[in-house]
């Protein structure tokens, strides 16, 4: 291996020593990097914090530096990727992307390749790999191979089983684009007392596209009860996006958090026929719901 920080990182694999997957009981796994000391990781949070002020070509040196001394450092080749796929290089984050995530498949046991093993969110170093998979994956969904995105945020749902990540809301997204409400509805029975919006308006259009009215008016009183501002959002003739949105954060049961759900989701209610109207009937059988 050159010692020249600009080689390609996507040519070099680390050493075998420098990486593994090692079990942690009741079926749980943990990647272990045991060259990566305080010291590495200070360096690391340098390029962050640099990056997060806007000084660029520090952190992408430092970037660059680290993986050309510790190609299996996978957090370093997400944030390379993620701050090059900002500056409008998509083709080379998409190959650090690509690349991280193989280094990380190539580690996994067997166990995990069978579903008979997890990668939980609750080990701090299995966050790395996670975090790179969920980034390719949403690349790959950028380009509009959905199949292979649901794949992939399946295979992650299966990985990490409480989704620290929001992926399950991502999964039914694609099913709904791939026009397959069985899966939206195999994906709802995971994590029957959700939230998340995405989640909680999906069962009930998935349970309406499969014929299952009574069932879906029922989950859909639900949904408009506990998050009433998307229920409203998606029966508007007109959307707005709201003045005090922010790119980084979201506000629970907000305005800016309906706006989100009809981008994504309201083209598939717009899409489905009677679907809406059911909306509406809710909304009106609802105490002080009705518009």
């Amino acid at each position: 291996m050159s010692d020249s920080w600009r080689d390609d990182p996507t040519k070099v694999m680390p050493p075998p020593e420098a990486l593994s997957v090692e079990p942690r009981g009741d079926d749980h796994w943990e990647f272990v990097y045991p060259r990566l000391t305080l010291t590495i990781y200070d360096f690391f949070e340098d390029a962050i914090e640099a990056w997060r002020v806007g000084d660029v070509e520090f952190a992408e040196g430092r970037y660059r530096r680290l993986l050309s001394d510790y190609p299996e450092f996978i957090d370093v080749y997400h944030h390379l990727a993620m701050l090059l796929d900002e500056a409008g290089q998509e083709a080379e984050a998409f190959a650090l992307w690509q690349h991280v995530v193989k280094i990380g498949l190539e580690c996994l046991p067997e166990e995990i390749h069978s579903g008979s093993g997890s990668l939980p969110w609750l080990f701090l170093d299995n966050r790395p790999f996670l975090r790179a998979y969920h980034g390719l994956a949403l690349e790959i969904l950028e380009r509009g191979e959905v199949e292979k995105a649901l794949e992939a945020f399946l295979r992650l749902l299966a990985w990490n089983p409480n989704d620290n990540q929001g992926v399950r809301a991502l999964a039914v997204d694609c099913c709904f684009r791939l026009k397959q409400p069985e899966g939206v509805l195999e994906i709802c029975e995971l994590f029957p007392e959700d939230g998340m919006e995405g989640v909680l308006f999906g069962r009930p259009l998935a349970l309406y596209q499969v014929g299952e009215i009574e069932r879906a008016r029922e989950m859909l009183a639900v949904a408009v009860e506990f998050l009433p501002n998307v229920a409203q959002e998606l029966i508007k003739t007109r959307h707005r996006k709201p003045k005090d949105m922010r790119p980084d954060s979201i506000t629970f049961g907000g305005e800016d958090q309906a706006y989100l759900y009809w981008k994504v989701h309201g083209r598939y209610w717009e899409e489905t026929p009677g679907a809406l109207d059911l909306l509406r009937e809710v909304l009106g059988d609802l105490p002080d719901q009705a518009t």
